[in-house]
């Protein structure tokens, strides 16, 4: 009941009980590339497929810039009409709103549906978004298993996020033995991306 009525509430519970520092869920996509999923199909496909896939691509550019610019409610609309498409970068894009209330009220759970999705088709940040929302019980019933799985996935791929919280993870022994030397690996992986928050806990468990 707390976790679905105070959301805000249970962030702040998280922080204060977690003494090493998680790298926060919300990352975002910032180009809209050719290697997207629709995009990328598109090449092999008929002339509707490549229609669309263009119509795609100018939905993600129009909803990144209004992103970028603070436009949260037309960056929402552009994102989901992208991601009814089966875009998962506009999938991914459209859960970092909803997770942080930004054009759209808040809701952990549709954020979570959203970066499911994206995580499904291979989006390293979704699966680092989901990840976190997993670890933290927050839209989603907690699941440390699940969340260090998809961060092992992201870590394969060198996500720094992942890497991070993977080694708070390690350190608080949340779903895996507590194992000080795994997560100072982790950390410094990520800190060697220069990734601030894990050159802080780096430090921290070096002293």
């Amino acid at each position: 009941m707390i976790r679905r009525r105070y959301p805000f509430l249970m962030l702040l519970l998280t922080a204060l009980t977690a003494c090493w520092l998680t790298a926060g869920c919300g990352q975002r996509e910032r180009h809209a590339t050719a290697d997207s999923t629709a995009t990328a199909a598109a090449g092999t496909a008929t002339g509707d497929s490549v229609v669309t896939a263009a119509a795609i691509g100018k939905l993600l550019r129009q909803g990144m810039a209004h992103d970028k610019a603070g436009r949260y409610a037309q960056a929402a609309r552009c994102y989901r009409l992208a991601a009814m498409m089966g875009d998962d970068k506009a999938q991914n894009n459209l859960g970092v709103l909803y997770k942080d209330g930004q054009g759209v009220s808040q809701d952990y759970a549709e954020a979570a549906r959203w970066f499911s999705k994206a995580a499904r088709k291979g989006n390293v940040l979704a699966q680092s978004n989901l990840a976190w929302l997993l670890q933290n019980g927050l839209g989603v019933e907690k699941d440390y298993p699940e969340a260090m799985r998809l961060y092992r996935q992201c870590a394969a791929r060198n996500h720094a996020a992942a890497l991070n919280n993977l080694g708070t993870m390690f350190l608080h022994g949340m779903g895996v033995p507590c194992d000080s030397d795994s997560a100072l690996h982790y950390f410094t992986l990520a800190a060697e991306q220069g990734l601030p928050i894990a050159v802080q806990n780096k430090q921290r468990l070096e002293n």
